[in-house]
C-alpha cells in the first residue's frame, strides 16, 4: 500500500502541477526558498533562474538591499545548485563629496554625505540525485564549513536513513568540493507501518536505533497527503501539518502547528486560475495576516516574470523579478 501511495503521489504531482512553475505540493526534502515544477522547467528548457529582490516601504522610495536568489537546473529540470542571501545588518558611513567646478568657478561646494550599506551573507547549496531522481545529498556552504544531509531509501522509495554532517572543503578551487574532514552530527532512520489503506505510521529512530518520535500520516483516496501528526515519545512536544486540496487536486491551504517553542500556528493559502496557474498566496501566523503575494506571468502563462509581496507587518512591498537563461 505504501508503494501504491508513493506512485500515486508522483503521478498526481506531475498531472496537477505541470501548469505552474512554482510547486505548492508538500515535499519530503526542502531544497531551497522556492520549490519548482521540474516537469515544466524541463519542458521550457530552463537552465538558470536569477531572482532580484527590492523593497518599497510605504511612503518611501525603493530600497535595494542587495538581496537575491539563484537556481541552476539540470537537463531533467531538477535543481542542482542554488543560492540565496541572508540580511545581516546595516552600516552607516559618511563619505566626502568633492566640490564641483565649472570654468574655474565652484558651482557646488564640497560636502559630506551619509550613506547606508546593507550587509548580506550568501548561502550556497548543491543537490545530488540517484538514478531514480531521488535526492541523496544536499550540501550547503556556511562560511568555512558545509552543512550536509545524506539520504538513503527503502525498496518502496521512502526515506529510510538521514545522516547530518559538518564538512570541510580541501579543494584549491572553491567552486569545486573535495571532502576534507567530515564530522557526523546525527544519524536518523525511519520505519513505516501501514495502519489502514490511507494511514501510515512513521517511526523516527535515533543513532542508537531507539524510537524517539513517531508520526501518523493520512492520505485521501487520491493518494495525496492530508495530514502529518508528530509526537515525541518522552516529552509533551508535538507538531502537525494539515493539507487541504480543491476538487482538481491543487493544494489550497497548508496549516502547521507546534508547541515546541510555545504555541505557534502558521498558514499558507493558495489561489489558482481555471488552468491551475498559481495566482496568489497568503501567509498567516497565529491568525495574523503577514504577507500577500501576487504572481505575474509571461504571455504563455507558464513562467513567472515577477511577484509582488505585500508585507503587512513591516508596512512595505517587496518587488521580486525573475530572469531566465536556457539550454
Amino acid at each position: 500500500m505504501i508503494k501504491q501511495i508513493s506512485t500515486l503521489l508522483l503521478l498526481l504531482c506531475l498531472l496537477t502541477s505541470k501548469a505552474q512553475l512554482i510547486n505548492t505540493q508538500p515535499v519530503e526534502i526542502n531544497i531551497g526558498p522556492i520549490h519548482f515544477n521540474a516537469a515544466l522547467i524541463k519542458e521550457q528548457k530552463v537552465k538558470r533562474i536569477d531572482v532580484v529582490m527590492v523593497d518599497k516601504p510605504d511612503g518611501k522610495v525603493i530600497v535595494d538591499k542587495g538581496a537575491g536568489q539563484g537556481f541552476e537546473f539540470d537537463t531533467q529540470g531538477r535543481v542542482c545548485k542554488y543560492y540565496y542571501t541572508i540580511f545581516k545588518g546595516i552600516v552607516y558611513e559618511d563619505i566626502d563629496v568633492p566640490a564641483v567646478k565649472r570654468k574655474g568657478r565652484i558651482i557646488q561646494k564640497a560636502y559630506t554625505k551619509a550613506i547606508t550599506k546593507y550587509l548580506n551573507d550568501t548561502i550556497f547549496a548543491s543537490i545530488y540525485y540517484d538514478e531514480n531522481d531521488r535526492i541523496i545529498l544536499k550540501r550547503t556552504g556556511l562560511g568555512d564549513y558545509y552543512d550536509a544531509y545524506y539520504y538513503e531509501y527503502n525498496e518502496k522509495g521512502l526515506i529510510k536513513k538521514e545522516m547530518h554532517c559538518k564538512e570541510t572543503n580541501v579543494s584549491e578551487n572553491k567552486k569545486e568540493f573535495k571532502l576534507g574532514v567530515q564530522t557526523v552530527l546525527s544519524k536518523e532512520s525511519f520505519e513505516y507501518e501501514n495502519l489502514t489503506p490511507t494511514q501510515v505510521k512513521k517511526k523516527c529512530l535515533n543513532d542508537e536505533g531507539r524510537e524517539y518520535k513517531h508520526s501518523i500520516i493520512n492520505y485521501n483516496e487520491g493518494g495525496k497527503k492530508t495530514s502529518e501528526n508528530y509526537n515525541f515519545i518522552v516529552s509533551w512536544m508535538r507538531s502537525e501539518n494539515v493539507y487541504e486540496y480543491d476538487n482538481r487536486g491543487f493544494l489550497i491551504e497548508q496549516t502547521y502547528s507546534s508547541n515546541e517553542s510555545g504555541e505557534i500556528k502558521t498558514e499558507q493559502v493558495f489561489e489558482y486560475d481555471a488552468n491551475g496557474v498559481l495566482l496568489s498566496e497568503k501567509r498567516l501566523k497565529n491568525n495574523e495576516l503577514l504577507n500577500e503575494i501576487s504572481y505575474l506571468y509571461d504571455e504563455n502563462k507558464k513562467l513567472v516574470k515577477s511577484y509582488i509581496n505585500r508585507d503587512h507587518k513591516n508596512a512595505s512591498i517587496g518587488i521580486v523579478k525573475f530572469a531566465y537563461s536556457y539550454y
